[in-house]
C-alpha cells in the first residue's frame, strides 16, 4: 500500500498550478524568487518528522531563532518568512494541517536558544524543530569554538526529546559577508558530524545577490525585507517537502517527461 506522504505528492503533481512547483523533479524553485536547486537539498534525515505526516493530526513546527524569526523587517506580521513557510507548506501538502510556530527572540545568539530550548519544546511539543541560528553570533564575533560548542549542546538538547532538527543558516548580508562565512562554515561542520540537515539560506540568498536579484535586505543592512522573508518562507517550505514527502521515483519520471 503507497505510504501517505507519496499519495500526497501524487496529488501535489496532478493538481499543482500557478504559485506550486514539484518537489524531487530537480527544478529550481521559481517563484518568488529564483532559488537553484542545489540550495534546495536537505542532507540528513528528518525520518522521525515525515512519519508524522498524518491525515487528521496536525503537523506542529516550531521555528527558534532572533529577530527574522519575529519577522522584523517585514512590514506587517503576515508576511513574516514563518507565515509564508506554513502557507507553502501546506499548498504543497494537501491534506495536512501544518502549524508553525515561530519563538523568535530579537538579539539572541546560539547560547540564548539553548537556554530556552527544552522549555519551548516541552510547551509546544513539534513534529519538527527548525532552529534559525548563527546571526547574531556572526554579527557579535562570538568566538567560534564557543560558538559550535553552544549549538552542538542545543542540538543535543532537542534530540533529548526524540524530535528531528533543521538548521537554517543565517541570511546573506553582504557588507558583511567574510565575517559570516567562518559561521557558515561551522555549521555546515555540525550538520555532517550530527547529521542534522541545514537549509542553505546564506548560499542562496547570495546567489541571487549576485545574480542581480532584487534586494532582500532592508536599510539596516542586517534583516530581511518583504522580499527576503518571502523568498525564505518559500525556499525553505520547498526544502522541507522534498525532504519530508519525496516524490516516488515514477511520478518524477513521468513528470518530467510530461
Amino acid at each position: 500500500m503507497a505510504s501517505l506522504a507519496s499519495l500526497l505528492r501524487v496529488g501535489v503533481l496532478l493538481g499543482c498550478a500557478g504559485f506550486c512547483v514539484s518537489g524531487s523533479s530537480a527544478e529550481p524553485l521559481k517563484a518568488p524568487c529564483s532559488v537553484a536547486d542545489q540550495y534546495l537539498a536537505l542532507n540528513g534525515k528528518l525520518d522521525r518528522a515525515a512519519a508524522h505526516l498524518k491525515d487528521k493530526d496536525a503537523f506542529r513546527i516550531l521555528v527558534i531563532g532572533s529577530s527574522s524569526t519575529a519577522g522584523v523587517g517585514a512590514t506587517s506580521p503576515d508576511r513574516a518568512y514563518t507565515v509564508r513557510l506554513q502557507d507553502e507548506l501546506e499548498r504543497r501538502l494537501p491534506g495536512v494541517d501544518v502549524v508553525v510556530i515561530a519563538r523568535g527572540v530579537g538579539g539572541e545568539s546560539a547560547a540564548g536558544a539553548e537556554g530556552r530550548l527544552a522549555k519551548e519544546i516541552a510547551t509546544v511539543q513539534p513534529d519538527l524543530v527548525v532552529w534559525q541560528i548563527g546571526t547574531n553570533d556572526a554579527a557579535r564575533k562570538v568566538d567560534l569554538e564557543t560558538f559550535r560548542k553552544q549549538a552542538a549542546q542545543g542540538l543535543a538538547a532537542i534530540a533529548k526529546f526524540g524530535v528531528d532538527v533543521a538548521m537554517l543558516d543565517p541570511q546573506f548580508v553582504p557588507k558583511d559577508e567574510a565575517a559570516y562565512d567562518p559561521y557558515v562554515g561551522a555549521i555546515d561542520a555540525l550538520s555532517a558530524t550530527t547529521g542534522v540537515p541545514v537549509a542553505h539560506r546564506f548560499a542562496a540568498m547570495r546567489a541571487i545577490a549576485k545574480a542581480g536579484g532584487g534586494a532582500m535586505i532592508t536599510r539596516d543592512n542586517l534583516h530581511m525585507n518583504d522580499a527576503g522573508h518571502a523568498c525564505v518562507g518559500a525556499f525553505l517550505a520547498e526544502a522541507l517537502d522534498r525532504k519530508l514527502a519525496p516524490t516516488p521515483p515514477a511520478v518524477a519520471e513521468s513528470h518530467r517527461q510530461s
